[in-house]
């Protein structure tokens, strides 16, 4: 990739994806943190902030309670 006369080297790197069969029971919520690491020339870890992303699918069985009504889009901005 060129940004003006510079080449720009695009760091790519991969991430494992777990899928977990285990139920992780809650009953108001739940909230994971995905820490990044590198490893330093010495081979120590290195806390790195990338900026990352995570999705997570949750199936509810039937019969369950009706959900409550989603917030209209401009209430689920984030400070």
């Amino acid at each position: 990739m060129r940004h003006g006369h510079r080449r720009l080297f695009l760091r790519q790197l991969g991430l494992y994806r777990w899928q977990i069969t285990d139920p992780s029971r809650f009953e108001k919520g739940l909230k994971v943190t995905i820490q990044g690491l590198g490893w330093r020339q010495d081979g120590r870890y290195m806390p790195l902030q990338d900026d990352m992303a995570s999705i997570v699918f949750c199936y509810q069985a039937e019969p369950h309670a009706p959900f409550p009504k989603l917030p209209a889009k401009d209430q689920l901005e984030v400070d």
